[in-house]
């Protein structure tokens, strides 16, 4: 590997120092619509998930692998060959292709007719999201300094609350007046003019311009990539508390449109509005103070990169659980966008702990590990984990019989009893508000990791690799 002089790559016109700061503008809002296409899939998929579990009569278990591994086996395990493709090769134009190829498969979503080919269609929407994460992480490195990498990813992260309230209030209202099948439709149209904007206006920049020196030849293996970042003790503890985070999130996440719905008793336009509101105030809060709050406090001791992440887990673990307890739309509301809050500030902060601890010929293959735990693990578990304990809880909870023979997708037959319609509601709404009460749990575990975190971070961020 040859390292060069800054001056030497400053003689070349696509020099990032270069660019204006329109195109910069540009890039980060590009990259901030891409990312709120994705959570407009996976919120959209959400709030139209008990029209989806009705219409294909599905369990809970069923619609949490839809929304969990049947989504994030692709989105993670691609992840890799993409963060390898993307240390080698143009990382916009590797963007551009997986936001078509998302579009796509959303269009396969819209016209799916059972749970397997449903979940096929989820796989191949699993596979256009995995070239975000790996191909940005590594772009943005070339653009900024370490010390503006978490307000940097801030900016594009704000993406998600958009698609979040994208995906909530229109998902919701049309799949209440209109069908699920016409979100999906719908959605597939932007995703495709945003990949052709990406492919046709995004540049490359040279590897490393950031950190003042550019990179040459081939990058390390994934071999040494794993070692090096396994060799950082605090990097073991923040991928372990960001696993036990990201369990908890997506799983509360996919579903809180069931919590609404079943709990109370409102349709899917209003819980989809409900959400839209929750997450537009919550997640812009929790990720801009996780970005721009961590790199301010960071500045002046570095150790706050896992010492904000720590404390707003720890303190989100029994906001959720109370809030999830409450009987009163309203007081769970305000709870539950407080619990938001203190959540989405792990995000953008352990993202940049991913980049910060490489140099730029390995960001892309960090980012895949990181990806990884919140993908695979995250994405994977907490969802799957979500419609199984459901499912056990709401069986635990329903006194006539078999839960999953007498409640086939979570309801009563059209001939059955009145007080049979009743107690599958009753254990219906039940099992979703207890499973999400469990998963709550995992904030606190992943705040402990953080906090262990801190003993090493300071002296794991100074050490470089060394081939």
């Amino acid at each position: 590997m040859t390292v060069t002089a800054v001056e030497a790559a400053a003689q070349d016109t696509t020099a990032p120092q270069n660019y204006s700061k329109t195109y910069r503008f540009w890039l980060l809002a590009v990259l901030l619509f891409v990312n709120a296409l994705n959570l407009a899939d996976r919120q959209g998929m959400a709030i139209t998930a008990p029209a989806i579990k009705h219409d294909l009569q599905l369990s809970d278990t069923q619609l949490g692998l839809l929304m969990g591994l049947g989504f994030a086996i692709f989105f993670s395990l691609l992840a890799l060959p993409i963060a390898r493709l993307a240390e080698r090769s143009h990382r916009a134009r590797i963007i551009a292709i997986s936001v078509g190829v998302l579009g796509v498969m959303l269009g396969f979503c819209s016209v799916a007719r059972n749970f397997w080919q449903f979940l096929l269609c989820r796989v191949g929407v699993g596979a256009g999201d995995a070239g975000f994460g790996p191909p940005v992480a590594s772009l943005l490195g070339d653009h900024y300094p370490s010390s503006k990498r978490a307000s940097a990813n801030s900016i594009i992260w704000l993406g998600a609350p958009v698609g979040a309230i994208l995906g909530s209030v229109a998902g919701g209202w049309i799949a209440q007046h209109m069908g699920w099948r016409v979100w999906f439709a719908a959605l597939a149209v932007p995703s495709l003019v945003i990949g052709l904007l990406a492919f046709f206006t995004l540049r490359e920049p040279p590897r490393g311009m950031a950190d003042g020196v550019v990179h040459e030849g081939p990058p390390p293996s994934m071999t040494k990539v794993i070692g090096f970042l396994w060799s950082k003790k605090s990097m073991r503890q923040i991928l372990l508390g960001a696993g036990f985070a990201a369990i908890g999130l997506n799983g509360l996440g996919q579903f809180f449109a069931r919590y609404f719905a079943s709990n109370f008793h409102m349709g899917l336009a209003q819980a989809g509005a409900i959400m839209g509101l929750m997450a537009g105030i919550s997640m812009a809060s929790g990720l801009a103070l996780g970005g721009f709050g961590v790199d301010w406090a960071a500045k002046r001791d570095r150790r706050w990169f896992v010492w904000g992440p720590a404390i707003a887990l720890v303190l989100a673990a029994p906001i959720f659980f109370v809030g999830i307890a409450q009987a009163n739309l309203v007081a769970a509301l305000l709870i539950l966008m407080a619990g938001h809050v203190a959540l989405f500030v792990y995000w953008t902060p352990t993202i940049a702990l991913a980049q910060n601890m490489v140099g730029a010929n390995m960001r892309a293959s960090s980012a895949f590990v990181g990806n990884l735990v919140l993908g695979l693990v995250g994405i994977g578990l907490g969802p799957t984990l979500a419609g199984i304990f459901s499912d056990l809880f709401a069986q635990q909870a329903f006194a006539p019989g078999d839960f999953a023979t007498l409640c086939k997708g979570g309801a009563a037959a059209a001939s059955a009893s009145s007080s049979l319609v009743q107690a599958c509601a009753d254990a219906s709404a039940a099992g979703v508000r207890h499973s999400i009460m469990a998963l709550s749990l995992f904030f606190g575990i992943g705040g402990i990791c953080y906090f262990l975190a801190a003993r090493d971070v300071r002296k794991d961020l100074d050490t470089v690799y060394a081939a």
